[in-house]
C-alpha cells in the first residue's frame, strides 16, 4: 500500500478514505498520536477523520496525510537504491551497493521469472522507494508506463552475446 493507494481510495469514498489510511498506519506500524505527531495534524483531528466517514476536512488536512505518507515512502532507504528486476541466478552476481560519482548507492533485488513477475516487481521497487529500476527490455516497455522513477533495460552488448553463443555451441 503506498500514498497512490490512497489517493485512489480519497476518489471512492470517505469509507475507503479512512479503510486504507487505518491499513496504511497498522502496515507502518503508527499509532494515530504517532501519526499525529508526524503530521502535525492534531490528535483530534486525526481521531475524527479516523473515526467519522461522514466528517470533512480541510484539504489541507488531507494533502498533508498524503504529503507525509509519500515522504515516509521515499525515506524508507537512508541512501539511495536503486532495484534490478532480473532471475534470482543473474542477481546472485550482483553485489548489494556500488560507488558511483563518490556516492554510495545501494542495490536492492527482486527476483522474477516471467514478465508479469517483472511487472509487479517493478511496482513493488516503486512502493519501497528505489530510485530507479534495472531490468529486462521486454519488462522495462510496461514497468515504465506503470511507475514514476527512472527505468532502464538491460541492453546485451556483442561480445557478451557473442561469448553466449560461444558457450552454447560447446554445449550442443
Amino acid at each position: 500500500m503506498s500514498y497512490r493507494d490512497l489517493i485512489d481510495k480519497i476518489i471512492l469514498s470517505n469509507e475507503e478514505f479512512i479503510l486504507e489510511l487505518k491499513k496504511l498506519l497498522i502496515e507502518k506500524n503508527m499509532t494515530a498520536l504517532d501519526f499525529s505527531k508526524k503530521t502535525k495534524i492534531p490528535e483530534s483531528t486525526l481521531y475524527k477523520i479516523l473515526s467519522d466517514p461522514k466528517k470533512d476536512f480541510r484539504i489541507s488536512t488531507l494533502r498533508q496525510i498524503v504529503k507525509t505518507i509519500k515522504d515516509m515512502e521515499e525515506k524508507k532507504f537512508k541512501v539511495d537504491t536503486i532495484g534490478i528486476i532480473t532471475t534470482r541466478e543473474a542477481l546472485d552476481y550482483i553485489s548489494k551497493s556500488i560507488k558511483v560519482k563518490e556516492k554510495t548507492i545501494r542495490i536492492k533485488e527482486y527476483p522474477a521469472t516471467t514478465i508479469e513477475e517483472e511487472i509487479v516487481q517493478g511496482i513493488n521497487a516503486q512502493k519501497e522507494g528505489v530510485k530507479g529500476i534495472i531490468c529486462g527490455p521486454v519488462a522495462a516497455t510496461t514497468i515504465e508506463k506503470v511507475v514514476d522513477i527512472p527505468v532502464i533495460s538491460i541492453r546485451f552488448e556483442k561480445e557478451l552475446l557473442m561469448k553466449s553463443i560461444k558457450n552454447i555451441v560447446n554445449k550442443i
